[in-house]
């Protein structure tokens, strides 16, 4: 294996990280945060030296990457950045050990939104829009690593939504990544720019409308006050969050060819169709259990569709009217945030491309039953899906509960509760953080909050986000012997 391409990419990928860095330490500056600044200004120096190093270093690589290579490019990419990123975190002071800052700063750019923060009121706000940078920069880099490197690798069948993002005829990495983040930078950003501008018009603050727009595109969760969305009294603008997170959690697979189309992609994807069912189911259900409590039709439907599309694009934002919560099923949150979002999205889960080829299957093989020489083909979208397809999703699937379990005892065994331990795995893996807060808003009995967790508890839950963002045939592929071999 050739690790300078590795090491070539990662070198860009951090001198982003210190473009980004630029805004927080701007922030710092203006606002006269000193411990902010201070920090800030020595990891801008760190990434700009690391980063620039690496890149000059490996400058005239001109292999062409193995599979191997972007697959452990994909993983050391989650792990480096994270990494780095928590140094500001944790120099500014925002937490007391470095572990929490690793924490908080991999659950941002997981785009998870899991926080060990005690107090946002009190934390400074270059800290605050810091988070909310790593889960946009996270979010982005989810669809760039889906579609350059495991839709081509036909990983968990993510091949069916292999194109219009993906560039698999570049020849080296950086090229392939650099092709595919040229198609879907300009759709994210002014998605971002404009959910900015109506929250700022919907009566946010601006600082606030700002961070809360890079995080919901991106389905992170993130929010900048200890009230959460609460603490606002603009009902227009909860309802820009939910279209903002209906988006999120939409492939950019899509996005790009309805721009194209001039919307007719939206009708034709049926990943589309299936996420606007399950959130209108979601919504049903949620807003019968949430009537219970507030006695208000109006709030609780709002309440209802809003925490449905939540959990199910994996944003997990708390909803701001959260009496009725008790009476919640614990059970049917788990299954709203393990179902995920669209392929290519931002949002985490099993993916409802995956879980409804399943049920296609599933369909096809009962109908064989009667007819057992029939020739039933399975579809998705138009196109024919293949057997050798259909086991790699159905690999996926049983990886990713057999996943599912074993961060579940695992949790257990450092001290949470059964119940707790449930709802804090599919949180992780689902990269759907804070819907464990919204589960404890009913049952504060389940476990303590994320910021409250002993220490090994927060290393199992952050090995559970890395293994959601990753693809799981990817991750196991890094630990074949074969790979290695060759």
């Amino acid at each position: 294996m050739n690790y300078s391409t590795v090491l070539h990419a990662i070198g860009w990928l951090i001198l982003m990280l210190a473009v980004a860095c630029i805004l927080p330490w701007a922030t710092a500056l203006l606002l006269g945060e000193q411990a902010s600044l201070i920090a800030f200004s020595f990891a801008l120096l760190l990434y700009a030296f690391f980063g620039g190093a690496l890149v000059m270093a490996f400058r005239d690589i001109k292999k062409r990457s193995s599979k191997l290579e972007l697959l452990v490019l994909v993983a050391s990419s989650w792990l480096s950045v994270s990494l780095l990123a928590a140094v500001p975190i944790y120099g500014a002071g925002a937490l007391g050990s470095f572990i929490d800052a690793y924490f908080e700063s991999l659950s941002g750019f997981t785009t998870t939104g899991a926080s060990v923060i005690p107090s946002l009121d009190a934390t400074e706000k270059a800290v605050l829009i810091w988070r909310a940078s790593l889960q946009w920069m996270g979010g982005l880099a989810t669809i760039v690593m889906g579609a350059a490197v495991l839709a081509p690798l036909g990983v968990g069948g993510m091949e069916l939504r292999v194109s219009p993002l993906t560039r698999a005829d570049r020849t080296r990495a950086l090229d392939r990544f650099r092709g595919t983040a040229e198609a879907i930078l300009g759709i994210y950003a002014s998605l971002t720019g404009a959910f900015f501008l109506v929250l700022l018009v919907s009566g946010l603050p601006a600082f606030d409308a700002f961070c809360l727009s890079l995080s919901t595109i991106s389905t992170g969760g993130f929010t900048t006050t200890d009230a959460g969305l609460s603490g606002y009294d603009a009902p227009f603008a909860m309802w820009v969050l939910f279209f903002a997170m209906i988006l999120g959690g939409t492939s950019f697979a899509t996005h790009r060819s309805a721009l194209r189309t001039g919307g007719a992609e939206y009708r034709d994807d049926p990943e589309v169709t299936y996420l606007l069912m399950v959130v209108l189911v979601g919504g049903l259900f949620l807003s019968i259990a949430a009537l219970q409590g507030t006695g208000s039709l109006r709030y609780a439907i709002a309440s209802g569709f809003f925490t449905a599309a939540s959990l199910a694009t994996s944003t997990g934002y708390v909803p701001p009217v959260t009496t009725g919560f008790s009476s919640l099923s614990t059970i049917f949150v788990i299954g709203l945030v393990l179902i995920g979002g669209a392929t290519l999205s931002t949002a985490g889960g099993l993916k409802l491309m995956r879980l409804a080829l399943l049920l296609k299957q599933g369909g096809r093989e009962l109908k064989r039953l009667s007819h057992p020489h029939g020739i039933i083909p399975t579809r998705f979208g138009g196109r024919s899906v293949g057997i050798q397809l259909m086991k790699s999703i159905w690999v996926f699937f049983v990886l990713f509960l057999t996943s599912y379990g074993c961060i579940t005892i695992l949790l257990t065994a450092t001290g949470l509760t059964f119940e707790g331990a449930l709802v804090a795995a599919a949180a992780s893996i689902g990269n759907a953080g804070p819907a464990y807060d919204i589960v404890r808003l009913g049952e504060p009995d389940i476990g303590s909050a994320y910021a409250d967790m002993g220490m090994m508890t927060k290393v199992v839950l952050m090995v559970a986000m890395i293994v959601g963002r990753l693809e799981l045939l990817a991750l196991l592929a890094l630990f074949g012997r074969e790979q290695w071999r060759s």
